[in-house]
């Protein structure tokens, strides 16, 4: 495991991810015993990748893929199984020990630093095939630009970078109501929006000492736009109808797939794919 030490700051950005960074080392220790993450089933063989994740990147044998904000490694394990080189960062070092310890139990080559994404290419040097991110970390991001830079930073020439998320647009849905409503912005603002703590999306009775959270809203276009100006050629964007994670308002279809109610339909979940020219 390879540790940086946060840059010390006083603006309400740092205090944020400081406050953030805090909860998530919490979260980390709760979900590696949670039903959510299932650890024993990954130990068993589980993959928890999606099948769409999986058809869109395609075939990652011996190519080298860096995996931003992996948390628990449970994704990261999945791309090495299927013949990745991978490299994990999170800014958790709770997180980061349990991926790492995960990983060595399983007999799977793979590296994990802990580093603030933003300041990773101070931490870490290299170029990777593939910059993979994928569910619930772009509010956590206080500028999606200056992301997009780091993913171009440490892709090859040729190299591409796939992110799926929740969309910009289910963000700004009420959390809390159990009628389909808006109850938070969908336009970017550069100051993060509290939310108080009550367990984890994966364990939500689960005792947390950390009162806050703190995340920043995105638009679409913000996403797009720093994708673009970080110069990676946009391949698709792929929108679909279902969130990976209950809200009172949404109806659960599946496992792990809640749609609005009544046949409603609205982008709930995104797919992106990048080149770097």
């Amino acid at each position: 495991m390879t540790n940086s030490t946060p840059k010390p700051g006083n603006s309400p950005t740092d205090a944020a991810i400081a406050s953030n960074r805090a909860l998530w080392d919490e979260w980390a220790a709760i979900h590696a015993q949670s039903s959510w993450y299932n650890l024993d089933a990954v130990r068993a063989g589980a993959d928890k990748l999606r099948p769409y994740e999986i058809d869109e990147i395609g075939d990652v044998t011996g190519l080298s893929l860096l995996h931003l904000q992996c948390q628990l490694g449970t994704d990261s394990v999945s791309w090495a199984r299927r013949g990745a080189h991978v490299t994990g960062v999170d800014f958790s070092p709770v997180a980061v020990e349990i991926a790492t310890d995960l990983a060595r139990e399983l007999g799977i080559t793979a590296k994990f630093v802990c580093s603030d994404v933003m300041q990773l290419p101070e931490n870490l040097t290299g170029a990777w095939d593939i910059v993979y991110a994928s569910r619930g970390i772009l509010g956590w991001l206080p500028d999606l630009g200056a992301w997009a830079r780091v993913v171009a930073h440490f892709l090859k020439p040729g190299g591409i970078f796939y992110l799926t998320d929740m969309h910009p647009l289910a963000r700004a849905i009420d959390p809390t109501s159990a009628e389909l409503q808006l109850g938070g912005p969908y336009w970017h603002r550069p100051e993060p929006i509290r939310y108080e703590v009550r367990g984890s999306y994966a364990e939500p009775d689960a005792h947390v000492e950390s009162a806050d959270k703190f995340l920043w809203a995105h638009s679409t276009g913000d996403l797009l736009s720093g994708v673009a100006q970080a110069g990676l050629c946009l391949e698709f964007f792929h929108e679909f109808a279902w969130l990976d994670r209950p809200l009172p308002s949404l109806t659960k279809r599946a496992e792990r797939e809640f749609l609005p109610p009544n046949g409603f339909e609205l982008p709930l979940s995104f797919s992106l794919r990048a080149r770097k020219l």
